[in-house]
């Protein structure tokens, strides 16, 4: 009997992952984690790439007719001083990693291989990957772990907790602004930290940011803009919003911070309704509709029409219902309305066209009230603006 399609791309999914994860393994195994793990012994380990990498990331220049032995020779002292003020701008996932292998006498082989935020380590020269009683294992060379050991303390472990927030902080007004400027971006975190300004400046945010966007994926740094990472254009979104006269939308605390989280959904009335449509229409589990709500929070966050929505609604197949169809668009309306978008700095499209700032719930009809009325081009718009639809939403949608 034939695999039907589905099983057969789950298959060959579960391939893949296996040769990549053998393929990871291979790759820290080629080299065995010296004896003397002092900071030299452990770059040695490492190909010219790799060093030249690591010499690129601490700054180091004039050293492209060294040969291995001469470029090691130089990085070693160049790592050691950027170790000490990196250590600084960690945040708490980072800490513990190193805290980790720093109990464990400086290599551990208790981490997945699968780990590959750990090659940022690498790119540092901060933790080196190699083979270690048979088994992959992470180490920190000698120098390095001398130095991280020197800072581990009762303050050091707190000011990795400022740092903490600050990166969630500042990811979770990205989540609602989309794209801001450094000193933008400065100003607005500064209110929501517990800080003495004068103890907490520019310098060590940008310190926190860029580490913190090279560990985790939430947030994006350019040359003068940090984005969220699911803006398309950050340079477009953010030349086409700042010189508007409308004031970004206030954000409470407890909003901000949540929305911190990797990988945040925002879990309006809208959003549910329209997740359980997918569930309902298309026969979804939660994982599956709340990825397709997500795909189409990033096409409208990215100004996006309803018509693309709509193809990309198609792409899904057929709903198993058929009258369901006609439900989607309103559905998807009263979605559109309600995300706080970042071409107008974080409101929503209710917000503006009411006045007002907050959002009621009954603004959101139900997905019951939508399958027993379709809308026509005379009645009320679902959003709520007093107009007729033909006169409203339909109109944006054409």
């Amino acid at each position: 009997m034939e695999k039907d399609a589905k099983t057969h791309a789950l298959e060959e999914m579960q391939k893949l992952l296996k040769e990549e994860a053998e393929k990871r393994h291979k790759q820290i195994m080629r080299r065995e984690v010296p004896e003397d793990r002092s900071l030299t012994n452990a770059l040695m380990t490492l190909t010219r790439q790799e060093l030249d990498d690591i010499r690129y990331n601490v700054g180091l220049s004039g050293t492209s007719n060294l040969n291995k032995s001469e470029l090691v020779e130089k990085l070693v002292p160049s790592i050691v001083d950027f170790a000490r003020s990196w250590f600084v701008s960690i945040v708490d996932e980072q800490y513990q990693a190193l805290r980790h292998v720093s109990q464990m006498d400086g290599v551990s082989t208790e981490f997945r291989t699968d780990e590959v935020r750990l090659d940022y380590f690498q790119s540092l020269g901060i933790l080196i990957s190699g083979a270690y009683k048979n088994k992959p294992a992470w180490y920190m060379p000698t120098e390095i772990l001398e130095e991280f050991r020197r800072l581990d303390s009762g303050s050091f472990t707190k000011a990795v907790g400022a740092n903490t927030d600050v990166l969630r902080i500042a990811s979770g007004i990205l989540f609602y602004y989309g794209v801001l400027d450094y000193d933008q971006l400065f100003a607005k975190v500064k209110p929501f930290l517990e800080v003495d300004e004068d103890n907490f400046k520019f310098v060590d945010f940008m310190g926190v940011m860029l580490n913190g966007a090279c560990w985790q994926h939430n947030v994006v740094t350019g040359e003068k803009l940090m984005h969220y990472y699911t803006v398309m254009a950050p340079e477009e979104l953010y030349n086409s919003v700042k010189d508007t006269d409308l004031p970004y939308a206030k954000l409470s605390y407890t909003k901000v911070y949540d929305a911190g989280e990797e990988n945040y959904i925002e879990a309006t009335p809208a959003y549910k309704t329209l997740a359980q449509f997918f569930m309902n229409a298309y026969e979804m589990d939660v994982l599956r509709a709340a990825n397709v709500v997500g795909e189409i929070t990033i096409v409208f966050q990215n100004g996006g029409k309803m018509k693309d929505v709509l193809k990309y609604i198609d792409t899904l197949g057929t709903p198993k219902v058929s009258e369901e169809e006609h439900a989607i668009a309103p559905l998807l309306i009263a979605f559109h309305n309600s995300l706080r978008l970042w071409s107008l700095k974080g409101h929503t499209s209710e917000e503006i066209m009411s006045g007002k700032m907050d959002i009621p719930d009954d603004n959101v009809v139900s997905l019951d009230e939508h399958r027993r009325k379709k809308i026509g081009r005379n009645d009320p718009c679902p959003c709520g603006s007093g107009k007729k639809y033909k006169n409203c939403c339909l109109r944006k949608e054409d």
